[in-house]
């Protein structure tokens, strides 16, 4: 989703993995299969004067500028056209807002966006900005194509669009603030969308408080949590906690325990009503952990917490497949 694809694509990856599609795991995106297109181009397909043509999703990458960052819009019509077309879990999915972009030749068109992408998008691309769409065809209107976006990516770096808002403002999740929020706010799209893992790992803290304690700024907050350990074959070891949940509760609809074994992308909780999944990263590496004397005070002989002795990194810039030595695994 951005210029650091390479370190940054890892994660996104797996955090597809961690909102699940129903309750299946969604597959690593495949960049591969959209074709590239012009805007201008699909915008010059023959239109219908009634009444819409229904498409079969046909791919497309497309190089577009960013003319605004929009909003929520009506969606119920793509729903509908996706059902029409023979599209799984319509109802299930995440997409409430659209952005409007402009072609090479200055002509505009407003796509839809999935929730979990557009969680992201007006963050990191100015508009103006140059960007990458990963799109399929689900529609032709008498208005033009109707596109639904899948993925992005742009050439501008993500900081400036980030430093934006006052670091004294509150994160998404509503737990931190900007300067203190120890990971990133995934936008889940619906309350008591299944959240599933982002890697094989076991349960090290289950934390079921509606209201969990915020009493230091990288430990607490966010109310309810899980954090999983993930050991990998060439020894490194990173913990992920998954924050801000509605009902803990995994595949089998028992409530997850310490100690429990879950593989990638299995299912281990819910969105809460806030919808916004709160995700850290946080890898066991040498000059990584915390000499905060609060936190020693405070945590040193509790075993539950010692995931939160490791700073948190911010998991846009963090590859975990290079961390634990799985090469391109997922990319």
């Amino acid at each position: 989703m951005s210029v650091t694809r390479a370190a940054r694509r890892g994660v996104f990856t797996l955090l597809a993995l961690v909102v699940l599609s129903g309750h299946r795991a969604e597959a690593a995106f495949d960049y591969a299969r959209y074709k590239e297109a012009g805007l201008d181009d699909l915008l010059a397909l023959p239109r219908p004067a009634k009444g819409v043509d229904i498409k079969t999703g046909a791919p497309f990458k497309l190089e577009v500028i960013l003319a605004s960052a929009g909003g929520p819009c009506q969606t119920g019509f793509l729903k509908k056209s996706m059902a029409m077309s023979g599209f799984d879990q319509v109802e299930k999915l995440g997409v409430s807002n659209c952005i409007t972009v402009r072609s090479s030749k200055g002509r505009e068109l407003k796509v839809f966006v999935q929730d979990i992408v557009y969680g992201f998008l007006p963050r990191e691309v100015k508009v103006g900005g140059k960007l990458t769409l990963y799109a399929v065809h689900i529609y032709t209107s008498a208005e033009g194509p109707g596109l639904l976006v899948n993925e992005f990516q742009t050439v501008q770096p993500a900081a400036p669009a980030q430093q934006q808002p006052s670091e004294a403002g509150m994160a998404s999740c509503g737990c931190w603030s900007l300067r203190d929020h120890p990971g990133i706010d995934v936008d889940a799209g619906t309350e008591g969308a299944p959240i599933g893992v982002m890697e094989d790992g076991v349960v090290v803290k289950v934390e079921a408080a509606d209201q969990a304690p915020a009493d230091l700024p990288l430990v607490g907050g966010c109310g309810r949590y899980v954090v999983l350990k993930h050991s990998y074959p060439n020894g490194a070891v990173l913990f992920t906690r998954y924050a801000h949940l509605g009902r803990l509760v995994d595949g089998k609809g028992e409530m997850p325990a310490v100690g429990a074994r879950f593989k990638r992308g299995e299912k281990i909780a819910e969105a809460g009503p806030g919808k916004i999944m709160h995700f850290e990263l946080r890898p066991v590496a040498q000059g990584n952990a915390t000499v905060d004397s609060g936190w020693t005070k405070q945590y040193d002989e509790i075993a539950d917490m010692e995931w939160s002795r490791y700073e948190p990194v911010d998991p846009r810039k963090f590859d975990p497949d290079a961390f634990g030595g799985l090469g391109k695994r997922g990319k």
